[in-house]
């Protein structure tokens, strides 16, 4: 007989549901993906063989009145969710989405196809922020790089990884001079663009020379090697997006990370208050911070001295 928590995904069908529904396991919040159920007062189609269906799946608590303490562990996070994390995987070849729903102290990711419903296994915050983390490559610690630039230094360095685009990994990239910078911003795409004046690029170069991110050569300026495979994952939008929203009473609060891994790091990059762009080499620490940030649930408003803290999170 198959167990709730003894496989991986749960799969439900809309009349499982609908009969959870009648059994009173389920309160659907209306930020829920289950909130149809309620909408349009779901019950099952064939109640006596969804019964006999559950029954035997194991799937129903002892006195056969509802949904055993595993299933529910499984359902109520995704019905009565406080939270949401979406994670969206934009790779080569592909774009994946996954959700994970947040209620109580448990998450459970979630999705649906055609008439069946999916469940994950529930985890705490801590354990997603944990496999979310074993996905990437991180730098040694101590040794990690961190590149803060002006807008005007990051649209620079923008041009220098772009022309890297339809570069092979293995042939050299020809050095550009300032005024090879400057003309292409006269291309058309960039015509009503308010640019920085000769000046400010001169001064974003000097700025992103004295960071070792461009080098000099010949009186001319190349992207350092270092950072090129981070460059060619930029241009290419080859990102980790990790967004949590939280259901608030009056509104969403929403905070989130872009990741870019490359084959041998993980890189952040993102904003500043001030308006600065922050590149970030994250090692296994750091890249477990960053994740508490986005994952965990905020500390309570009564205590403004704690801190999200996730443990045990390792990173190759």
């Amino acid at each position: 007989m198959m167990r709730a928590r003894d496989v991986d995904v749960l799969e439900l069908s809309e009349d499982e549901l609908a009969f959870f529904r009648l059994t009173l396991d389920l309160f659907p919040t209306p930020e829920s993906p289950l909130r149809s159920l309620d909408d349009r007062d779901a019950v099952p189609e064939h109640p006596d063989k969804t019964f006999v269906s559950l029954q035997g799946r194991g799937l129903l608590n002892a006195a056969a009145t509802g949904a055993s303490d595993a299933v529910r562990d499984r359902l109520v996070p995704v019905a009565e969710c406080s939270a949401r994390v979406r994670v969206t995987v934009r790779a080569p070849t592909e774009k994946r989405v996954r959700d994970f729903y947040v209620g109580g102290n448990a998450v459970v990711e979630y999705g649906a196809s055609d008439a069946t419903h999916h469940f994950g296994p529930s985890r705490s915050e801590s354990a997603l922020a944990g496999e979310l983390a074993h996905q990437f490559r991180t730098a040694p610690e101590g040794v990690s790089r961190s590149l803060r630039m002006s807008s005007g230094d990051y649209l620079v360095f923008a041009v220098f990884a772009r022309d890297l685009r339809g570069a092979r990994e293995d042939t050299p990239v020809d050095a550009m001079s300032i005024d090879e910078v400057l003309a292409y911003f006269d291309e058309p795409e960039h015509k009503t663009a308010r640019l920085p004046d000769d000046e400010a690029w001169q001064a974003s170069v000097a700025s992103l020379a004295k960071q070792r991110v461009l080098v000099e050569k010949n009186g001319n300026y190349e992207l350092h090697s270092s950072l090129h495979a981070l460059a060619r994952e930029i241009v290419a939008d080859h990102q980790h997006n990790i967004v949590r929203f939280d259901y608030l009473d009056d509104q969403w609060l929403v905070r989130e990370v872009s990741l870019f891994p490359t084959p041998d790091s993980v890189y952040r990059l993102g904003t500043e208050p001030d308006g600065s762009v922050l590149i970030q080499e994250l090692t296994a620490s750091s890249l477990a911070d960053v994740l508490a940030n986005v994952v965990g649930t905020l500390p309570s408003l009564l205590n403004p001295d704690a801190v999200p803290q996730l443990r045990s999170v390792q990173a190759r």
